[in-house]
C-alpha cells in the first residue's frame, strides 16, 4: 500500500508528513488488520499488507480500508489521495513486488510500460477498483481461487522445504536510529523467509543449537563487513567443564581476526549470577569475543551485584503473554537505568513484537532493541547502517532459500 498526499508530495522525502502518515495508518492497521494477517511500514508512505490464509484477496475489503484511511488521514475534503495496489502471483514475485521502488510503483499506478511481475495487479481507491495488469482486465481473474488453492495444497504436500540454517535479527540503537549488527538465530527446517506469509516461529535459544549456530554463521562472517554479530551461548553450558571442552573447537574455528566484531549473548543468565561463575565464563570467552552480553528473563536482574567489567550489556528477553504484561516488564527493567549507568552497562530488550512495544522502548530511551518489530528473521546479517525508526521493521525481500506457496500481498 502506497499512501499519496497530493501530487506535489508524491514520492517526496517529507519527514513531517511521513511521520504523520506512518503513525495514523499504523495505528489504524494495528486494530483492523488482525493476526495472523501482518503489516509493515517498509518505506515512508509505504506499507505491505499480507494475509497468509488467503488464496485470493477481497478487493471490496481493501476498498473499505482505502475509504477509512482516506477519512482518517485527510477527512471529507482533504487534498490527499489514497491508492492501494494489490498483487497476486508467485512467492518470488510477491517479495519483489513488496520491495518495489517509487519510480516503478508510479509507472504501475499510471499504467505505463509492461509489468515486471508475473501476476495480477489491481489499483484500489476509495471510489473504484480497476485492473492495472492486465490493463482493463477483470479484478478477479486468473489464477482463480480454486487454482491457487490447488497449488498451495500441492506445495503443502511436498516434503521439500527450506533447510535448517542460521538467520539474523538486527540489533537497533534507538537513540542514534541506527543498526549496530545482528543476533544469530537458529532457524528450524521449513522456516520461511518471507514476511507475512506464515506466522513467525517461536524463537527459543537451546543449548543443542549453539554449536550449529556458531558453524552456520562462519560464511557470513567471512563475507563483507556485517557489523557486530551476537552469538547465543547457554549459561548452563559455559559453567560446565565438559560442555566447555566440547564447545572450544567450534570457538577456535571462528574467523581469525574477527574478535572485535564478535559478541556473545549468554542466555538463561540467572537473576543473581555468582561472581565465580561470571568470572569463569569471561575468562573462557574473552579470547574469541570482543563483547559479552548477559541475556536475562527477569526484569529485576540484580545489576547492583554485577561485578565491574564482567559484562558490557544486559538484555531482557520479554516474557510470553499479553502486551500489557510485556510492557510492564520493560518498565520494570528500565526503572533500574540509573544503576546500569553507574555500572557502565548498556541495557537492551529482545523479542519486541509489536509497533506499540517498539514505540514504548524508543520513548523510554532504551539503547538497544531487537525482535520482529525491528527486523524480519533475515537471511543475512545487518551491517552497521542508519535507518529512521519510522521505517522499522527492516525486511528481507530479496533472499529466499525456498520456493514457497503462491501467496497474496497488497
Amino acid at each position: 500500500m502506497k499512501v499519496f498526499v497530493g501530487d506535489e508530495l508524491r514520492f517526496a522525502d517529507n519527514d513531517t508528513m511521513a511521520g504523520l502518515v506512518g503513525k495514523v495508518a499504523g495505528a489504524y492497521l494495528e486494530t483492523t488488520w488482525l493476526w495472523p494477517r501482518r503489516y509493515g511500514l517498509v518505506a515512508p508512505f509505504s506499507f505491505v499488507l499480507a494475509d497468509p490464509r488467503a488464496t485470493t484477496l477481497d478487493a471490496r475489503e481493501l476498498q473499505a480500508l482505502a475509504r477509512d484511511l482516506q477519512f482518517k488521514l485527510f477527512g471529507d475534503k482533504g487534498d490527499g489521495d489514497i491508492a492501494l495496489l494489490m498483487f497476486e502471483g508467485d512467492q518470488t514475485d510477491v517479495m519483489r513486488f513488496a520491495g518495489i521502488h517509487g519510480a516503478q510503483l508510479k509507472a504501475l499506478l499510471e499504467g505505463e510500460g509492461d509489468s515486471p511481475f508475473a501476476g495480477r495487479v489491481c489499483r484500489i481507491t476509495p471510489t473504484e477498483v480497476t485492473s492495472v495488469v492486465p490493463k482493463g482486465g477483470p479484478v478477479c481473474g486468473a489464477p482463480t481461487m480454486e487454482e491457487l488453492a490447488a497449488l498451495a495444497a500441492a506445495d503443502d504436500a511436498a516434503p521439500a522445504g527450506p533447510p535448517a540454517r542460521v538467520g539474523y535479527r538486527g540489533v537497533y540503537h534507538g537513540p542514534r536510529q541506527t543498526f549496530i549488527g545482528s543476533v544469530a538465530v537458529w532457524r528450524e527446517a521449513q522456516t520461511p523467509s518471507a514476511f507475512g506469509l506464515t506466522p513467525p516461529p517461536l524463537e527459543v535459544s537451546r543449548p543443542e543449537d549453539d554449536i550449529a549456530t556458531l558453524g552456520g554463521a562462519t560464511e557470513a562472517l567471512a563475507a563483507a563487513p556485517v557489523g557486530v554479530v551476537f552469538f547465543p551461548l547457554s549459561f548452563s553450558t559455559l559453567v560446565k567443564p565438559r560442555a566447555r571442552a566440547e564447545l572450544l573447537p567450534h570457538l577456535e574455528a571462528l574467523p581469525k581476526g574477527s574478535r572485535p566484531r564478535l559478541a556473545v549473548g549468554v542466555y538463561d543468565t540467572p537473576r543473581a549470577p555468582s561472581f565465580s561463575a561470571l568470572s569463569q565464563i569471561k575468562r573462557f570467552l574473552e579470547p574469541f569475543f570482543g563483547r559479552l552480553d548477559l541475556r536475562v528473563t527477569d526484569p529485576a536482574f540484580q545489576i547492583d551485584e554485577l561485578p565491574a567489567d564482567l559484562a558490557g550489556s544486559v538484555t531482557l528477553i520479554l516474557p510470553p503473554g499479553d502486551e500489557p504484561t510485556r510492557l510492564a516488564a520493560v518498565n520494570r527493567f528500565m526503572r533500574e537505568s540509573p544503576a546500569y549507568r553507574r555500572k557502565q552497562v548498556w541495557q537492551g530488550v529482545a523479542d519486541i513484537r509489536t509497533r506499540r512495544e517498539l514505540n514504548h522502548c524508543i520513548d523510554l530511551g532504551l539503547p538497544f532493541m531487537t525482535g520482529e518489530a525491528v527486523t524480519d528473521l533475515l537471511e543475512q546479517p545487518v551491517g552497521a547502517a542508519p535507518l529512521p525508526w519510522l521505517n522499522l521493521p527492516l525486511h528481507d525481500w530479496s533472499v529466499a532459500p525456498e520456493a514457497g506457496p503462491v501467496s497474496s500481498v497488497a
